[in-house]
């Protein structure tokens, strides 16, 4: 037989073989006549019984598929009174098959592997033989290699029971399982899928014990139970190696394989109902945090996708995550929507990052919420809204080490920051090389229209307090982050010794700037400052001693007075002018200094009292040689000679 298309030579056989129909109409199709040729032969009965050697070949070339079906067996036929299907039971038969076609997605479709298998582009061979006695188990064997795709089954099967029912084992070397996860072809590794079970088949529900499965190197272990339909029931456990938490998101939410502005897929939120429990040795977190291990459930009703009791051990601490994923209905306009909630507690701050950001060293509780709404991967990003706290303890933040305001007070007294670009040389390596320690802080964000906001959080520390603000923006990927750190000063000050550190960018490549402006100005004012007290101290007869520092006053020595012994008086008076004053005669005896006593120790009061600090003896004030005579006025009340 002819025709113009392999789908009406399907339509031709489709009376006593409605699947071979089926599945000749689900190919591809292609311009050009379909011929298919049968043919069959029939021996001389053995026995009394009739049972004869019989034998049918069905050739079928098309444009895009090839192949061979032969059927041998023994059955039992009477021609004279026509075909009984009945008289074959209990007779034995042998149908083997073999198919080519010149693209993988030919044999896909026709073995009804469309909605499981993704192929890729390339030719493909199809074999398989079905070995037994006509109406009881029968051993099978199959084997399909292709562009992305190659493995084998076999086992025993029964297509006569209801519902039928087989027992196989299955070994897939490589698959690429788009298809069975909604995902765009090529979403998949470039390896694909490896997997191995035992299969048992009842009906449409498909048993897979042993399962083990390797997906782009993490390898799956666990039982799994499938049921075919409408709706896809899943139910079973898993074991993996490694979790990676956002393409498993993706996945579920319809999102890999697909650009960001492009509609979502099916995913996981509709078609299927059941619980998978997994445990993973590990899960990768989005930006290369790391849990080890992990565990929860995946729950689906038909609606929507319920992430529970999802709990992780990370850097010394506890994770918990739940998530509430659903889909709206078709026509809606409302996409996807989603709640979820993460909560740490006591984790190691340097196991929490997200690329080149980094939480700072110390122990790190966490409480965010996240809520977001769209029918896109950027429309749910956009709408990402939520809150949270972030609480250090014991934190030790890099880059910002409070010893650059000690270094740039010295520099500014030795006059080598003289100017902004000189002082922030000096200062920057400084600050970078060490870092702040903060015993404990609070910092709250907030989470709208896909953007991260710090308002405003204090760090205060032993010597410095550092106020941090900023964001990040998800969807175009950029960082805006700064931190202004002053000192912790034993007394107020005047002014604001400030040091900015800014980072900006994207996450992989932040750019570091450091602004000293404000602490420049300072620094110019406060040596404006302490020149004039240097002045004053000199006026007030004080040494050259440093006064207490702004700063760290307890560092820095305080200035005393000069003890009266070391006080020097000048020998010539003071009150004698350069102009109009005659100088001494170099004959005249320069006059003799002018003893200075020493001062006497206070002495104890009587019982224990308070110290008294006794007069210093009288001075006699005598006329210094030379000195011109005033005459004396004498006062209405005078007080004894030689004292005052």
């Amino acid at each position: 037989a002819s025709a113009s298309s392999l789908e009406r030579v399907g339509s031709l056989v489709s009376p006593f073989a409605p699947a071979l129909a089926e599945r000749l109409a689900a190919v591809p199709k292609e311009p050009g006549s379909a011929v298919m040729l049968v043919a069959a032969t029939l021996g001389k009965a053995k026995d009394r019984s009739g049972r004869t050697d019989g034998e049918a070949v069905l050739n079928l070339e098309a444009p895009q598929l090839k192949g061979t079906i032969t059927l041998k067996g023994s059955p039992n036929i009477d021609l004279a009174r026509g075909l009984d299907l009945a008289a074959l039971r209990g007779s034995p038969f042998n149908l083997e098959t073999s198919l080519t076609a010149k693209q993988t997605a030919t044999i896909v479709a026709s073995l009804g592997l469309d909605r499981i298998i993704s192929p890729g582009d390339g030719p493909a061979q199809f074999e398989s033989s079905v070995a037994g006695v006509w109406g009881s188990p029968l051993q099978l064997k199959a084997k399909l290699t292709g562009a992305g795709v190659d493995g084998d089954i076999q086992g025993t099967s029964n297509p006569w029971a209801d519902p039928s029912t087989a027992a196989l084992t299955v070994a897939v070397r490589r698959a690429d399982l788009a298809a069975l996860l909604d995902l765009q072809p090529g979403s998949m590794p470039a390896s694909g899928v490896s997997l191995s079970s035992r299969v048992g088949v009842a009906g449409n529900i498909f048993t897979f014990d042993d399962l083990d499965t390797t997906v782009d190197g993490s390898r799956i272990r666990g039982r799994l139970v499938l049921t075919r339909g409408d709706e896809i029931g899943v139910d079973g456990e898993l074991g993996l190696d490694t979790l990676d938490l956002a393409a498993v998101t993706g996945v579920a939410f319809g999102a890999v394989g697909r650009d960001a502005s492009a509609p979502l897929g099916r995913g996981w939120l509709r078609g299927w109902r059941g619980r998978l429990a997994f445990q993973a040795l590990s899960g990768v977190l989005p930006g290369g945090g790391e849990l080890r291990p992990v565990s929860g459930a995946i729950k689906g009703d038909g609606q929507s996708l319920v992430l529970e009791n999802v709990k992780a051990s990370i850097g010394g601490g506890e994770a918990v995550i739940d998530l509430d994923a659903r889909q709206a209905s078709q026509g809606t306009g409302q996409g996807t929507s989603f709640n979820a909630r993460v909560q740490l507690t006591g984790v190691d701050g340097a196991a929490l990052r997200y690329r080149g950001l980094a939480v700072p060293e110390g122990k790190v509780a966490l409480q965010m919420t996240l809520a977001g709404q769209g029918r896109s991967a950027a429309g749910l990003t956009g709408a990402l809204s939520g809150a949270g706290t972030l609480t250090l303890t014991d934190a030790r933040i890099p880059g910002l080490d409070p010893r650059a305001f000690e270094v740039a007070v010295r520099a500014s007294d030795g006059g080598q920051a003289t100017d902004d670009l000189k002082l922030k040389e000096i200062v920057e390596p400084v600050l970078a090389a060490g870092a702040l320690k903060v015993p404990s802080a609070q910092i709250p964000f907030t989470i709208k229209d896909g953007r991260l906001r710090i308002e405003a959080a204090t760090l205060g520390a032993a010597r410095a307090r550092v106020t941090i603000a900023g964001g990040y923006d998800l969807l175009a990927d950029q960082a805006d982050i700064r931190a202004v750190m002053s000192p912790v000063t034993t007394r107020p000050i005047q002014g604001r010794p400030e040091i900015r550190v800014d980072l900006n960018g994207s996450p992989d490549r932040l750019a570091r700037a450091v602004d000293v402006a404000a602490l420049s100005s300072w620094l110019g004012m406060r040596a404006i400052d302490r020149e004039t007290r240097r002045l004053d101290q000199l006026e007030r007869g004080v040494g050259p001693g440093l006064e207490p520092d702004e700063l760290w006053e307890e560092e820095l020595p305080k200035a005393e007075p000069i003890p009266p012994s070391e006080v020097k008086i000048p020998s010539r008076d003071p009150r004698r002018k350069n102009s109009g004053t005659k100088a001494a005669s170099p004959r005249q005896p320069a006059a003799p200094p002018v003893a200075v006593q020493p001062v006497p120790q206070p002495a104890p009061a009587p019982s224990g009292g308070p110290l008294v600090q006794p007069l210093p003896p009288p001075i006699d004030i005598k006329p210094a040689p030379g000195a011109m005579r005033l005459p004396k006025q004498r006062p209405a009340t005078q007080p004894p000679a030689g004292t005052f």
